[in-house]
């Protein structure tokens, strides 16, 4: 093996004859996300290879926790060809497709970690490091083109980077890649765990069992026997299991995480469980037979005789370079087995049987001698305010929720309590309006709904007050796309700035004389937003929201905040006709708008055009900023106040019976203060006759026209006063904004 370098990055290279094949490995991985901001590696590597196009060789690229690697095997014209543009694409990463690669890896869902793997990192290691190949990437959406940019600057150089080539013809190659800090590694955090110990685990269909080693030559013979061991248990004897497999995964420098796993029939996880731990136990008491150990010899010495080994032996020092984990040669390996003991393997068993975790996917029946069961619940509660139940919650009775000034804490009773505290926080992510959930460190999570807890908006706020911004995040699958869109209402501004005005939270919109969009905003959820709009405007208001994919453009139609139809042109046609006559536009325009195809910008300006939708709805559908004006939410009491001071006046000349009382209210006029004072000498006289007659009239209706009388006798008497101020401005100017609001 030669080591030599290019552009400054190492190189180590097999230089047998055959076809050439390379791979350069960045030193960046799962492991050094955080929680919140997952995902970010894997999408530089889909975007990086989505940037190359289509390949005529063999190409491919992966992330798991630790490393980035980019693979390609041809001629040598064509490896380095494939190298340079993967350098190039690094260097000017495309967002372009960010979005559809989003959606890509949401569905792909795929693990840095073998099945059964995962959930035991996240026991051992929390929800951080290598602990979060237990947990999904939870707001994919979330990253902008500028985060992925940073992480590729950040993590993607020379000095975070290695090649490994094996075969020949490699002259002539360069890497192009942009210089910077080697970035620190993550460091390793353990939780404080009970072992040898049990516990259920989100592993359907598997059983598990795993531990961290000091690294060590017995380790692979070690995990190698117990494998063969248990597959001749579960599968050759009794047919319960097909594949059960082992894994060895480099923790540091000087650890390992060794498990083994094996997939089990439904209805015989108890049986696979006892006999996996029975094996290793066994293993720990009397070690290995001398023939395991021939056996160990004799594979090691078939792999090392395969030439695709050398491959493997330069891909190996390739991989220690970026992470810093030392590799072990063909020499080295062959010694260690030379050198192989049964008392090595042994001691090497015992140690994992201390320290093991077995995960079954649901409580065992059978005791399980020498481990105890793991910590299903927090130990402590913390001290602070308590938010007791609702009657309505779906919390069992004399359940609580405390926050305090060291966290939070969730208690269902006396043995069944969450508590995540401030300094372990690692994300609060938004799972549905007004749900959210608070991740700890330690891989507990807490659930928050103002609608479980008395006064539960308010212990929401506080919750979201303490958590730093840029660990709360909307969760991908929070109502997915029924969340998201641009709202149309039929209305015109000044009843949609009463409508804002009266809500709780800002808005910003753009409008014509007949639509007013309001521009979403990340804080408020659109199904929220519809809701405080409807709950002004009435029952009969008319809304769209628009929504736009990533080929295709669709609508949802809603009357009084109700769901009356949706289209998506060229996927799921709605009912032209319901449209029509919501809009007042003719019914043919329609039926010629939801025939028309293209692309969802074309799409897009057929219905600005038909619907007559202010033309900046164009420009929101494409991300683009637009003029907007900002709309403070008062809610329901300023906005009140708001309202009666005149700030949702309509513009002047505008018709209507309403819109003319209201204007002269305003402005009160001589001939409007004489009626108003009237009024309430009337409203007086009528109710010194209520109260100097009170036997005549009974109960409620008593107190029911009392009341009202008292209501008009102050609002003439206030009516009889001079006007306040001045008639308002018909409009407001814009003001430059981006469609987030």
């Amino acid at each position: 093996m030669l080591q030599t370098s290019i552009d400054g990055i190492p190189v180590f290279h097999d230089d047998r004859p055959g076809p050439l094949a390379a791979g350069l490995v960045f030193g960046v991985g799962r492991a050094d996300e955080a929680f919140v901001r997952g995902g970010l590696t894997h999408l530089v590597e889909h975007l990086v290879m989505g940037a190359l196009g289509r390949q005529t060789i063999e190409c491919n690229a992966s992330v798991d926790l630790t490393t980035t690697e980019f693979t390609a095997q041809g001629t040598p014209v064509q490896v380095a060809a494939f190298l340079r543009s993967v350098c190039r694409a690094l260097a000017d990463l495309p967002t372009d497709r960010l979005a559809v690669e989003v959606d890509v890896l949401r569905t792909e869902g795929s693990s840095t970690a073998a099945p059964g793997s995962g959930v035991l990192l996240g026991e051992v290691y929390g929800v951080g490091g290598l602990g979060l190949a237990a947990v999904r990437e939870p707001a994919l959406r979330s990253l902008t083109a500028g985060d992925v940019r940073g992480w590729t600057r950040t993590h993607f150089t020379r000095r975070n980077a290695a090649l490994w080539l094996s075969g020949s013809g490699a002259d002539g190659l360069t890497l192009p890649l942009a210089d910077g800090p080697r970035p620190a590694r993550t460091p390793v955090i353990r939780r404080d765990l009970p072992t040898p110990a049990w516990g259920v685990m989100a592993i359907d269909g598997r059983v598990a069992i795993g531990a961290e080693l000091p690294d060590g030559p017995a380790l692979s013979a070690t995990v190698s026997v117990l494998r063969e061991r248990v597959e001749e248990e579960l599968r050759h004897r009794r047919g319960i299991a097909y594949a059960v497999e082992a894994d060895q995964l480099v923790v540091d420098a000087d650890n390992r995480f060794l498990v083994v796993t094996t997939d089990v029939r439904a209805g015989q996880e108890d049986v696979a469980a006892t006999l996996l731990w029975r094996e290793v136990r066994r293993l720990a008491d009397d070690g290995p037979e001398h023939g395991d150990l021939q056996h160990e010899r004799a594979v090691l010495a078939a792999f090392l005789a395969d030439p695709r080994s050398a491959q493997g032996e330069v891909r190996a020092r390739a991989r220690a370079h970026v992470t810093g984990a030392p590799s072990r040669t063909a020499a080295q390996m062959r010694a260690d087995a030379a050198g192989l003991t049964v008392e090595a393997v042994r001691a090497s068993a015992r140690a994992f049987a201390d320290r093991a975790l077995l995960a079954v996917p649901q409580p065992v029946r059978s005791p399980l001698p020498g481990l105890t069961r793991l910590p299903e619940w927090s130990t402590d509660v913390v001290s602070g305010r308590v938010f007791p139940r609702r009657r309505s919650s779906g919390a069992p009775k004399g359940a609580r929720l405390v926050v305090g000034a060291d966290g939070v804490s969730v208690v269902l009773d006396d043995a069944e309590r969450i508590t995540v505290r401030w300094r372990d926080v690692v994300g609060l992510v938004r799972t549905a309006p007004g749900e959210w959930l608070l991740f700890g460190a330690d891989g507990f999570s807490l659930p928050l709904s103002a609608e479980d807890w008395r006064e539960g908006a308010e212990a929401v706020e506080t919750v979201r007050a303490a958590v730093p911004l840029d660990l709360q995040v909307t969760g991908d699958d929070a109502l997915d796309e029924d969340d998201e869109g641009i709202l149309v209402v039929r209305a015109p501004a000044y009843r949609v700035r009463e409508a804002v005005g009266m809500s709780a939270y800002d808005a910003t919109i753009v409008y014509n004389s007949e639509w007013t969009a309001v521009l979403p905003d990340r804080a408020v959820p659109l199904s929220v937003r519809l809701g405080e709009i409807t709950a002004v405007l009435g029952r009969r208001s008319v809304a769209l929201v628009l929504r736009r994919a990533h080929a295709d453009l669709q609508y949802v139609l809603f009357r009084g905040g109700t769901e009356l139809d949706r289209h998506r042109w060229g996927i799921a046609p709605g009912d032209p006709a319901l449209l029509a006559e919501a809009t007042g536009r003719p019914g043919h325009h329609v039926t010629y708008l939801h025939g028309v195809a293209g692309t969802p910008e074309e799409t897009a300006g057929h219905v600005v055009q038909a619907l007559g939708l202010p033309p900046e709805v164009r420009a929101l559908l494409a991300g683009a900023p637009v003029g907007g004006e900002h709309v403070p939410g008062r809610g329901a009491l300023g906005g009140f106040r708001a309202s009666v001071g005149g700030a949702y006046d309509p513009p002047p000349g505008t018709t209507g019976l309403i819109h003319r009382w209201e204007r002269v209210s305003r402005a009160r006029p001589a001939w409007f203060r004489v009626l108003n004072a009237a009024a309430a000498m009337l409203c007086a006289l009528g109710l010194w006759l209520l109260l100097a007659e009170p036997n005549d009239l009974h109960g409620r209706l008593f107190l029911t026209v009392t009341g009202l009388a008292i209501l008009g006798l102050l609002t003439s008497s206030w009516n009889v006063r001079p006007p306040a101020r001045e008639e308002p401005a018909a409009e407001r100017p814009y003001a430059e904004v981006s469609p987030s609001g």
